[in-house]
């Protein structure tokens, strides 16, 4: 890989986790050049990257299903693997506030998303099968009830520094997994 190569990788690297930060703080709806502020880079480097905000978007979908697909690989494993990924939500927060709005900027139906949720739903419907089998999970759970729960967990986002956001989704999977019966 060339100079200029590793320079418009690292640029991109750089405004992706620019936008995340700006929109967890700002909303999916924050100016572009807010990220292009906090990524330090130029309107023509921001648009080498990305033609739009929906483009962005994806692409941070798609960073998003790449590391739910290595976190599932890695849980894999274990009888509890599915209860394991939804309790690593918890630390993945900032992720989850940046992309919570992604509806404002992409249409569910749009062909990008319609490919998103079936990789997502490839991704999981193993390790649910896998709980369900254990007796980990509910027998009528499907991947589309994930979002329910990352919904759930997105609760966390009215924490207002990093340390409450984590606190409340640990709380919140406590609930979803051991009822408000206790």
């Amino acid at each position: 890989m060339s100079t200029r190569q590793q320079l418009a990788a690292q640029n991109r690297e750089v405004l992706l986790e620019a936008a995340i930060e700006v929109f967890r703080i700002h909303g999916i709806n924050a100016p572009l050049q807010l990220i292009m502020d906090q990524a330090q880079v130029g309107r023509a480097t921001f648009y080498r990257n990305f033609n739009d905000r929906r483009e962005l978007v994806l692409a941070l979908m798609q960073g998003a299903l790449n590391r739910l697909e290595q976190r599932a690989l890695n849980y894999a494993q274990f009888d509890d693997g599915f209860i394991r990924l939804i309790q690593d939500h918890i630390y993945n927060i900032p992720y989850l506030t940046a992309l919570m709005e992604y509806w404002r900027v992409i249409d569910r139906d749009d062909p990008a998303m319609v490919e998103i949720y079936q990789r997502r739903d490839a991704i999981l419907q193993p390790m649910i099968d896998q709980a369900i089998q254990n007796g980990r999970c509910r027998a009528d759970f499907k991947p589309a009830d994930y979002a329910m729960v990352t919904s759930i967990l997105r609760a966390a986002l009215q924490g207002h520094t990093e340390a409450d956001q984590e606190k409340l989704a640990k709380r919140a999977v406590e609930f979803l997994l051991h009822g408000i019966c206790g």
